[in-house]
């Protein structure tokens, strides 16, 4: 029989584990080729041409693509629709803006993984920030992304104004994450931290091979959350459903297209580009903690069952008529070596008190052109400098340290994934090593940092 938590809600037994019954499975794949095509447009910096924002939304669909993609790929041609205005103006944006229509997406991501990978040691050198969107609709503005970005989007949240209730976008989703957090330490925080906290990236769309891959610091934004519906990649996704439940006077289209515009406009336009460090830090010692408490639930869960075994407390409560078999004795897991993982915290936050510190009082006095160049790039490196060559282990393409999709389930992120998937497989040997591997890149996060802070502390004598 098979356990309480795995039964259905159907008025049979359910079983697991080996039967009688065989079932022979033919499957039929067509695995024609078929061209597939981005579409990529570049407005040169005026000042800085070598240094590249990039803006990106897929164009394909599983079937009519009404909001998944088209919502997002409109509020993107708007964007550039409103830039083109811009210059013809005479305006021109200081560093180049690469606006990226992507095709096959769903199938694999391919169209936006194809570039990264033929463009890899480009956007290694020149890429400043990846903004990605996607689907979108009537709600709230919701943001995923590397952390060094928290501060910015936040900033660009509380200047645009949500179409329904006139609050901007950020007190509209600070109020509804009060409304739904679950203790009083939680809705604490979002009333005193300076920003709001955003999601970290997994996957699930184009974002993924610039962030996991080359290592740019990567933004997804979208709006959402009033109106659900079972319409998603199904044939009803069609102008009809969208123009009567989703977005019918597309004003979120609007809101979509001023956030993630303004983001980029503020990226290509900065004098000194917009990377803080602060919400990074606080994020990475969340992450220490959650850590700590997996492997500590894990060696308590372990302990207790190898107890129970030993007490007899799965024969004496096992169904005679629905037998199931007992759960081996396990080896109590080993405690873990955070040390490594904790030394580099620390150095981490000290090293962004110091940037802010340092930003503060130096910027924009005394920094010469020369210096800000040299700034911009550190900046620039940050996110790259989170990243390790050989990769994840057993999954070496994914090159990021704090941030990747489940080795299982695709999609939702896993924090810190080398230490915590082998807690989680009970790869012990494995954690310890990736606590210093992920230490490691930390330290060196900070050594750019410091180095960084001491150019401005410099500038600022």
């Amino acid at each position: 029989m098979a356990p309480k938590e795995w039964r259905g809600g159907l008025p049979i037994s359910y079983h697991v584990g080996p039967g009688k019954t065989k079932v022979h499975l033919k499957v039929n794949f067509n695995w024609d080729m078929k061209e597939i095509y981005d579409v990529v447009a570049r407005i040169p910096g005026a000042q800085n041409p070598e240094e590249w924002v990039i803006r990106g939304n897929h164009h394909d669909a599983w079937v009519n693509g009404a909001q998944d993609p088209t919502s997002g790929q409109v509020a993107l041609l708007e964007e550039a629709r409103a830039i083109g205005e811009l210059m013809k103006q005479g305006w021109k944006p200081k560093r180049t803006i690469i606006y990226c229509a992507w095709d096959a997406e769903e199938p694999m991501l391919l169209g936006s993984t194809e570039w990264v990978e033929e463009h890899d040691k480009e956007l290694a050198q020149h890429a400043v920030a990846y903004i990605n969107s996607d689907s979108n609709q009537r709600g709230y503005l919701e943001v995923e992304g590397s952390h060094s970005l928290e501060h910015l989007v936040n900033d660009v949240a509380r200047d645009i104004q949500d179409p329904e209730t006139n609050l901007s976008v950020s007190r509209r989703s600070q109020l509804r994450k009060i409304e739904q957090a679950k203790t009083e330490d939680d809705r604490k925080e979002l009333r005193q931290r300076a920003d709001l906290r955003i999601e970290a990236l997994g996957s699930g769309s184009d974002y993924t091979a610039f962030l996991d891959h080359i290592g740019v610091a990567s933004l997804n934004v979208g709006y959402g959350g009033e109106d659900t519906s079972g319409i998603y990649h199904s044939a009803y996704d069609d102008f009809y459903w969208f123009t009567h439940f989703a977005d019918k006077d597309f004003v979120y289209g609007r809101a979509l297209s001023q956030t993630a515009g303004t983001a980029v406009l503020r990226l290509a336009n900065a004098d000194l580009l917009p990377f803080e460090f602060t919400d990074l830090a606080d994020t990475i010692r969340l992450y220490q903690k959650q850590l700590k408490k997996l492997a500590d639930d894990e060696r308590a869960e372990t302990i207790e069952r190898n107890k129970e075994i030993e007490e007899g407390v799965f024969t004496a409560t096992d169904d005679p008529r629905r037998p199931k078999v007992p759960p081996p004795h396990v080896d109590a897991p080993p405690f873990l070596n955070f040390a490594p993982l904790d030394n580099a915290a620390d150095a981490l936050t000290h090293s962004a008190e110091r940037y802010q510190a340092a930003v503060k009082k130096a910027w924009p006095a005394g920094v010469s052109a020369a210096t800000l160049q040299d700034l911009n790039q550190k900046l620039m490196d940050s996110e790259r400098r989170l990243t390790a060559t050989e990769g994840l282990p057993r999954r070496p393409w994914y090159k990021h340290m704090l941030y990747a999709p489940g080795v299982y389930s695709g999609y939702g992120v896993k924090t810190l994934p080398g230490i915590r998937e082998a807690i989680e497989e009970k790869y012990w040997a494995e954690a310890d090593s990736e606590i210093v591997r992920v230490a490691r890149v930390l330290d060196s996060e900070s050594a750019l940092i410091n180095a960084a802070a001491a150019e401005l502390e410099q500038a600022g004598r």
